[in-house]
């Protein structure tokens, strides 16, 4: 039942003008590493795909941009239009449901963000040795999506304002409030996501700079996932009997 979900859920993303909207966005780090490459800069290629071309532009805006239109499409438009109801009359667990569901956003987010970063950051890197900032990226990046796809999920279980509610969190959350208020930062997937990279890519402080330690951040994104994820199916099945009272 999970691989059911998953393929019809694939299919309804596929077909919506807001994932080719979300394509055309992914050629954005693209185009400037191109720029980078070809054009005359004083920074190093390292540094640029760190924390600009990587960290600024897809980890702060592509990747819970992505996560946020997918995984609120993949389940919130059932909501929003009641069919739902017809998923949930059928003898299925509902974690199946929200696994299904779940995996077809993370799967569209990685497709996405992975292309755009790797793309990105070999063109920008061509001609360097040291390619471990990359490949650290990559795994933290599809760490991150997981997180931001099981929270935006359980957002649309929670109100028809998903979307809204994930631009908040997006914007205003981690854009203001995390860069303004210290401590904030203990409490943000982007950073949960950024202290990743930086453990396994390995740069020096002078390319790229996480805030927070890797330890904390490992554990905080897991617990993140989970709990949402759990919470989420949770929803689900009160959604069932609310539905039928």
């Amino acid at each position: 039942m999970i691989v059911l979900v998953l393929n019809l859920t694939l299919r309804q993303l596929l077909g919506q003008k807001r994932t080719l909207l979300l394509i055309g966005l992914g050629l954005v780090p693209i185009l400037a590493a191109v720029i980078f490459r070809f054009g005359d800069s004083n920074i190093s290629a390292l540094e640029f795909t760190a924390e600009f071309l990587l960290n600024a532009l897809i980890v702060n805006a592509l990747l819970p941009l992505t996560a946020l239109l997918l995984a609120t499409a993949a389940i919130g438009s059932e909501v929003e239009d009641g069919t739902i109801v017809y998923l949930l009359s059928k003898p299925v667990e509902r974690w199946r449901i929200v696994a299904g569901k779940l995996t077809a956003a993370w799967g569209a987010t990685l497709v996405i963000v992975l292309a755009s970063a790797a793309v990105g950051g070999v063109v920008a890197l061509a001609g360097e040795n040291d390619w471990r900032i990359l490949g650290g990226f990559v795994i933290a990046l599809a760490v991150g999506s997981l997180a931001y796809s099981s929270l935006f999920v359980l957002l649309s279980l929670l109100t028809s304002r998903a979307l809204f509610a994930g631009l908040a969190y997006v914007f205003v959350w981690e854009f203001v409030i995390t860069n303004f208020a210290p401590g904030v930062q203990r409490f943000s997937i982007r950073e949960f996501t950024a202290s990743i990279a930086e453990a396994i890519g390995n740069p020096s402080d002078l390319v790229f700079d996480a805030d927070l330690g890797t330890t904390y951040s490992v554990i905080a994104i897991v617990v993140v996932t989970v709990a949402t994820a759990g919470l989420a199916v949770w929803r689900l099945s009160r959604f069932q009997l609310q539905e039928t009272v």
